[in-house]
């Protein structure tokens, strides 16, 4: 395989990744901002919001996005990137909730810190997705 093939695949990946995460993002979120406005802790917001959002994700991923039938070992890899990811993005949206009210008005710091988080996260997650787990 060619470096050109290389990078081919990885644009054509790239823009599958991205657009099963635009299906997704609109779900995702609006769990979030529902749960905050029914009184829901905003950390545990953000988890759940997570978790419904891997869990539909990782089936578009798998088949769509990287092509995938199965990966040997693959299972556990998922599982030990989920749960990095989790703590980066948890993190992401801490530092965020906390650094965002500086630069924000306050109607938009809840929103923005999950842009955040889920930008950092979705990136560490594709990074890995791509070069290890589903080659």
């Amino acid at each position: 395989m060619t470096a050109e093939t290389r990078a081919h695949g990885l644009v054509a990946a790239g823009a599958r990744y991205l657009t099963a995460g635009l299906v997704v993002l609109p779900l995702s979120l609006g769990l979030h901002l529902v749960l905050v406005r029914a009184g829901v802790d905003v950390h545990l917001a953000r988890v759940l919001s997570f978790v419904t959002g891997t869990a539909l994700i990782s089936v578009l991923h798998r088949r769509w996005t990287f092509r995938s039938r199965g990966v040997r070992g693959a299972a556990g890899w998922m599982v030990l990137l989920s749960a990095t990811t989790f703590a980066v993005v948890v993190l992401t949206h801490g530092l965020a909730l906390a650094a965002l009210p500086a630069l924000l008005e306050e109607a938009w710091v809840v929103p923005a810190a999950w842009f955040v988080s889920q930008g950092v996260g979705t990136t560490v997650t594709f990074l890995v997705l791509r070069g290890a787990v589903l080659r």
